[in-house]
């Protein structure tokens, strides 16, 4: 596994779980977990995931069952003898690969609708909130974004398309190396 797509991955979950769970510390805790899985090569319960990192089993089991959602780690469920369900999780270098592919193909999606966007006409973006105007609504707030008070500027759609083509196409080319 390269240092960079390893990097890349952890990323990917820490902003991941920052986002869900609206906690910057969530994220970082992610990016612990996945660390630890990783580097022990080995499937984990969330108990001692929890006791080896000093947190909570609650805390570590909120994010692993999002991250198991989310095809960020693996997970293999079995029963013990006396017929109890177990969870038990862990990180390779496929889970990883997957995870990435998976990014890929959602961004890839998003850009795809942001160019089907720039297709229907012009429009304005604040360069302060970003927020995108049509035509008709940077007529009617007289150019001026009403959120911050700022000059909306003119965004050229022939020229964004080409960026964004090139972005899919660069993410398609990480993609089929992955």
């Amino acid at each position: 596994m390269s240092e960079e797509r390893l990097n890349a991955y952890l990323i990917i979950v820490e902003r991941s779980v920052s986002f869900e769970f609206n906690s910057p510390e969530y994220g970082k805790l992610a990016r612990k977990i996945v660390e630890l899985l990783y580097s022990r090569k080995e499937h984990l319960s969330d108990d001692r995931i929890a006791i080896m990192l000093n947190i909570s089993t609650a805390e570590a089991r909120r994010i692993l069952q999002f991250l198991s959602k989310n095809n960020m780690i693996g997970v293999v469920k079995s029963t013990t003898p006396d017929y109890r369900t177990e969870y038990s999780w862990y990180v390779d270098d496929s889970v990883i690969a997957n995870a990435i592919r998976k990014r890929i193909e959602l961004v890839s999606s998003k850009l795809g609708l942001l160019i089907r966007a720039l297709t229907e006409g012009s429009f304005y973006v604040c360069p302060n909130c970003y927020r995108r105007y049509s035509l008709d609504e940077e007529l009617a707030y007289n150019g001026i974004c009403p959120i911050c008070k700022v000059q909306l500027v003119y965004i050229n759609s022939i020229d964004e398309i080409n960026k964004i083509t090139k972005i899919i196409e660069k993410l398609e080319k990480y993609e089929s190396n992955i």
